[in-house]
């Protein structure tokens, strides 16, 4: 963000965030070097709710699902 500020043309800012750097963060959890993608999902988010409680859903949800697999695709 600073180059960027800074009036780093295009072939600059590439050139200084490199390739590969979403591997190293997602894959290879090398966070230094690397880059996470964490935002995508936060419009979806509702709630906040205890991690407990997401593991009891979304076992539940699976439940439901081996119990009935063709219910949402009718």
């Amino acid at each position: 963000q600073e180059a960027e500020r800074a009036g780093a043309d295009a072939d600059a800012l590439h050139a200084m965030l490199g390739r590969g750097r979403a591997k190293k963060g997602m894959f290879e959890g090398d966070l230094s070097q690397g880059e996470l993608e964490i935002g995508q999902v936060s419009a979806l988010l509702r709630e906040i709710l205890p991690a407990a409680t997401i593991v009891a859903n979304t076992w539940r949800e699976f439940q439901e699902a081996l119990s009935n697999p063709l219910r949402d695709q009718a």
